[in-house]
């Protein structure tokens, strides 16, 4: 059997606070098979953005990875030095980030930002790099891209950005692309323009697709399998067929539930009662429970582990526990 392109294990993210280590996340199991669009889904402050970076190894002190293995292509990641890790960052495992005007640098030109990628990565000459990221700008479906290639950022809409941002992604193909919701900041119309655009080069290039969204929706239409996290932990994974029929545990229901219907408009949007709980709260039990309409006694009292429910599905929820 081939092993996953990227398996993560029992990793563990967080800080130190006088002394006192706070875990963001905490023992995340998961993984991503060659050419699998794997989604990952939960609320504002659930640690999927934090899981991506931590797989690019971009944490910013005072966060580090405490504990845990990031096994990407045979390697462990969380014990590669920086040197090594510049390598594959960008070349092997490329990341298309929320929000492009941040992204961008605005005192360089479109074509400048995406060849640098090329520069760095690829022993080619200026004349190849040059038409390398004409040939991008052309793929992900920019206009007059002999054109754009020189203009700046500020000179193109919210879409074509992020399609630039997909554009310098892709320029070394790398076999693994992590995407942290890359259409919040666009409209309807451009996000379902992108989301098509990535589907159908990730089925091109046969790479594996890491997805990160607040929208199950997005994911039926994109991924192979989910996984949804809730404060700094996977609670159910499951392909997204049978997550969409048959959600198991009570926040991926409440997830589906609030995904607005377009058939009864006077239906009022429905919404998950509370908060997600801030990681400095020593929370005892299931991070859900508080949030919870079938919580009892032990939901409070001790936290349910991620077990194997089918072959294919894991949950967290003592719903489930035989």
């Amino acid at each position: 059997m081939n092993k996953p392109l990227l398996k993560v294990e029992n990793l563990s993210v967080g800080y130190s606070l006088k002394n006192e280590k706070i875990s963001i996340l905490e023992n995340i199991n998961f993984s991503v098979e060659r050419g699998e669009v794997v989604g990952i889904v939960g609320e504002s402050g659930c640690g999927k953005s934090l899981t991506s970076l931590s797989i690019m190894k971009l944490l910013v002190e005072p966060l580090s990875i405490q504990s845990g293995q990031i096994i990407f292509n045979g390697s462990d990641l969380t014990c590669l030095p920086e040197r090594e890790m510049n390598q594959i960052r960008g070349k092997e495992v490329a990341m298309i980030f929320q929000e492009p005007m941040t992204s961008l640098n605005p005192v360089f030109t479109i074509g400048n930002q995406i060849s640098e990628v090329m520069h760095t990565h690829l022993k080619i000459n200026k004349k190849e790099v040059f038409e390398r990221t004409i040939e991008l700008l052309r793929l992900v479906g920019i206009p007059s891209p002999e054109q754009r290639v020189r203009e700046y950022p500020y000179q193109l809409s919210g879409g074509m950005q992020q399609r630039v941002m997909i554009a310098m992604a892709l320029a070394c193909n790398p076999m693994l692309l992590i995407a942290d919701e890359p259409t919040t900041a666009l409209d309807v119309t451009i996000q379902a323009q992108i989301l098509d655009l990535l589907l159908d080069i990730q089925q091109k290039n046969k790479m594996s697709l890491f997805f990160i969204t607040h929208d199950l929706s997005v994911l039926a239409r994109m991924a192979n399998r989910v996984i949804v996290m809730y404060a700094g932990r996977v609670i159910e994974s499951a392909p997204i067929s049978k997550l969409m029929e048959n959600p198991l545990h009570p926040y991926t229901q409440g997830l589906l539930k609030a995904i607005p219907s377009y058939g009864n408009r006077k239906q009022r949007l429905y919404t998950i009662p509370g908060t997600v709980p801030d990681p400095k709260d020593k929370v005892v039990g299931c991070r859900f429970a508080s949030r919870c309409q079938y919580a009892e006694k032990r939901c409070f009292e001790s936290e349910p582990t991620l077990l194997e429910k089918e072959t294919d599905r894991e949950i967290a929820c003592f719903l489930y526990d035989e």
